[in-house]
């Protein structure tokens, strides 16, 4: 990942602190954790925009990516993150496809491909750089395994039964993810 991209990743957002959650009983337990030299698990079982069931690393084997655990129906804090990510990569010159991934994953496993796929849709439109459908990966999956990705990056989530919400961080991790690279995590508040 070229110093660029993480730069303007960087610029996302002012940094929450770690461990510090709400007071709220929805976010006890939400907390965002630091987890430098922690490999992402790539054989993680998903399913893509399209309905096509993938693994996590099949989305960025070979190229840095951008990670985002997000809810695609979140009523607030989602649509930030992913606003926010978009407006980091649209001005730096490296392409999503080309030099690096983004890979969003609904931390909401009652989420369907076909939902994953409105939000890449509004999302590709906002990055506004033909060709680049390829390099966004907007994927659903069950609680065992976004539990585990979610574990691995350090984003800790709590669902709240009573208003059927999530209660979750804001961020995203950067890394290269494979080749023995760990993860990198960008928090915003």
């Amino acid at each position: 990942m070229t110093a660029a991209l993480f730069f303007a990743l960087a610029v996302l957002g002012q940094p929450m602190a770690p461990g510090r959650p709400s007071s709220a009983p929805i976010m006890e337990g939400v907390s965002v954790e630091q987890k430098l030299g922690t490999m992402v698990p790539l054989d993680l079982a998903f399913v893509d925009e399209t309905g096509r069931a993938v693994k996590l690393g099949d989305t960025f084997a070979t190229k840095p990516a951008v990670l985002a655990l997000v809810y695609y129906e979140c009523p607030m804090l989602c649509t930030l993150v992913l606003n926010g990510l978009v407006r980091a990569v649209r001005p730096i010159s490296l392409d999503a496809g080309k030099e690096y991934e983004i890979v969003v994953v609904s931390i909401d496993p009652r989420e369907t491909p076909a939902l994953a796929a409105k939000k890449k849709e509004t999302y590709l439109r906002n990055y506004a750089r033909p060709g680049s459908e390829a390099g966004w990966h907007f994927l659903t999956g069950k609680e065992p395994e976004i539990r585990a990705l979610a574990n691995s990056v350090g984003f800790h989530y709590a669902f709240d039964k009573e208003s059927g919400q999530y209660g979750h961080p804001a961020g995203i991790t950067a890394g290269p993810f494979h080749d023995g690279h760990a993860a990198v995590v960008i928090r915003i508040a």
